[in-house]
């Protein structure tokens, strides 16, 4: 892709206009140019457009920020109040794009395309890093990163190349497999937190604004308001409630179904951390309005749960509700943060708003889930029968992130759900420490068919499952690791296996961080873990060893404290 970013001409780049898209530098001072001196031009097949005085193209926004960034988004809602009024979704070609400031040209470049839904942004001056990772951690917007005795695993050194480019971001995200940008924040971002080198970071930053997440009402300018459309959704297919909102183009395969541009597929439970730490770090307007739309978008993607409630509601996998409460708490944070700066752009949401969201989803997952005295013993925030531990790690983590950004309201949540991870590291519960981290376990045992073999889509809730019979249950289970009598009989022997995880070694790096985040909440008076978990630094040493003797940790769980 980075070939069709040739044309970015010598003086673009000289005036400073390329290096604002894509350079990072030192910040110099800026007085920020308005709407009135700049004049913006786009060729489209022969024709030209020019913004803010017109003509300009169908459903394509050009919005002048008063930090002199200059937002170019092509998306509309419509009316929302109305069924099947949104305006026909399409991507734009090749095209190209002039930039002039009190008559001088600033940026001259051709563009590949432009997805429905998606924005990139032309900024005056490079991106400037003002927070290094002890400010942030001192102001309570990250976890410190640091030395885990593991080797850590190098990050690429990722580049983007200018609008519409993906930047090394896994665009289709149901994708499987380790990957860097999963977890609470991505390996690009927590090697930021490592050793204080932007570069990676920056440019994932840069590329969110490419993922076709911006569903924006052009009437507000800002993202569509869940509290006021709470039913609003982007399903792949209108089912779900009012207002549809179509990702894009029908879906060249399935044309009955909607597509998101650019071979894009946003998707909750693989959704990754762009924006936020690259915001905190840089403070750049342009990384809070893209968080804010993701935040919205893993909410809105599935609305099933709202649209029947009549209440915007996080619905979706554990690790996908875990990803959407991150977003939430990143959204909230980042807002307030900017309001106290007077730097919030009318561009994005007040943080009321994410208050609001973030409130209505702790009343729901309290009352459905923290309430309900059968779910008190694995302590589960959402489903129920069968559960990954990895996605409670993440949903932990997540909280863990809640409670440390000054979300105080989720701390009962929090500790509640913690004892899931106490309970698989402690050695007291029965669930073998040694055995690592299974993919998938059994809350019930599954029913069973006539001919007496089990029916894993149906669960005997007759015959509950504790935490060593839920590990002897993965015997049954042809889905993950099964352990073997001869390993049942050793870790009978020895539940610690000497120190040494004989499966899921890559899970127990989350399992860890899990740990160290609680240790260090606790260690600055943000939740009382230990006083409700005395085993809490047993359960750090068991975990800890064992990753120490797999010997090597991702970036992005090299969380210390």
């Amino acid at each position: 892709m980075g070939s069709r970013f040739k044309s970015i001409s010598r003086r673009s780049a000289l005036a400073g206009g390329g290096a604002g898209l894509l350079g990072i530098t030192t910040l110099s001072a800026q007085i920020a140019p308005t709407s009135q001196n700049l004049k913006v031009t786009v060729t489209l097949n022969g024709a030209t457009y020019t913004y803010p005085d017109g003509p300009a193209i169908p459903s394509y926004y050009v919005g002048f920020r008063q930090d002199g960034r200059i937002v170019f988004h092509l998306g509309a809602l419509g009316d929302l109040t109305k069924a099947n009024v949104q305006p026909t979704p399409y991507n734009l070609g090749a095209h190209h794009v002039k930039i002039e400031s009190g008559g001088s040209v600033v940026f001259d470049a051709d563009i590949p395309a432009h997805w429905w839904n998606a924005e990139w942004t032309y900024r005056p001056v490079p991106i400037a890093v003002k927070r290094t990772p002890a400010q942030i951690v001192v102001a309570n917007r990250m976890f410190p990163f640091g030395d885990t005795g593991a080797r850590v695993g190098q990050t690429a050194n990722y580049v983007f190349k200018g609008p519409m480019d993906s930047a090394g971001i896994t665009i289709y995200m149901p994708s499987t497999g380790e990957r860097p940008d999963i977890g609470l924040v991505t390996d690009p971002s927590a090697s930021y937190m490592l050793n204080g080198k932007p570069g990676p970071m920056l440019a994932w930053a840069l590329a969110a604004g490419s993922c076709p997440v911006h569903f924006r009402d052009e009437k507000t300018g800002q993202p569509i308001d869940l509290i006021k459309y709470p039913a609003a959704n982007s399903y792949s297919e209108p089912r779900q409630g009012l207002p549809w909102l179509l990702r894009g183009t029908p879906d060249e395969r399935s044309p009955g179904y909607r597509a998101f541009g650019g071979g894009w597929t946003p998707q909750q439970a693989h959704y990754c951390e762009m924006s936020y730490l690259a915001h905190v770090a840089s403070l750049d307007m342009g990384f809070l309005e893209d968080l804010q739309y993701s935040a919205n978008f893993t909410i809105l993607c599935d609305g099933y749960m709202s649209g029947g409630r009549g209440i915007a509601t996080v619905y979706g996998e554990y690790r996908g509700i875990a990803w959407a409460f991150r977003n939430l708490f990143m959204a909230h944070a980042a807002t307030q943060d900017a309001e106290t700066a007077g730097t919030l752009p009318v561009s994005c949401h007040p943080s009321t708003y994410w208050k609001t969201l973030l409130d209505n989803q702790l009343a729901y997952y309290t009352t459905k889930y923290v309430n309900d005295p059968a779910n008190d013993y694995y302590r589960l925030v959402s489903g129920g029968n069968r559960w990954g531990p990895y996605g409670c790690d993440y949903m932990l983590m997540s909280l863990a992130f809640g409670v440390l950004t000054g979300h105080a309201d989720w701390v009962p949540l929090y500790l509640w759900a913690l004892k899931n991870a106490i309970d698989r590291t402690s050695g007291k519960s029965g669930y073998p420490v040694g055995w690592g981290s299974a993919y998938f376990l059994n809350a019930f045992e599954w029913a069973k068919k006539p001919d007496g073999t089990y029916d894993q889509g149906q669960y005997d809730t007759s015959k509950p499952l504790d935490w060593y019979g839920t590990f002897l249950f993965q015997q049954n289970d042809p889905n993950g690791r099964r352990p073997t009598a001869e390993e049942v009989a050793a870790l009978k022997a020895d539940p610690l296996n000497g120190g040494k995880a004989i499966t899921g070694q890559e899970y127990l790096m989350n399992t860890r961080a899990v740990l160290v985040m609680a240790s260090y909440l606790d260690k600055k008076g943000l939740a009382n873990v230990r006083a409700m978990y005395p085993d809490l630094d047993t359960c750090i040493a068991n975990v800890d060893r064992m990753v120490r003797n797999y010997g090597s940790v991702n970036p992005r769980a090299s969380v210390v404290g």
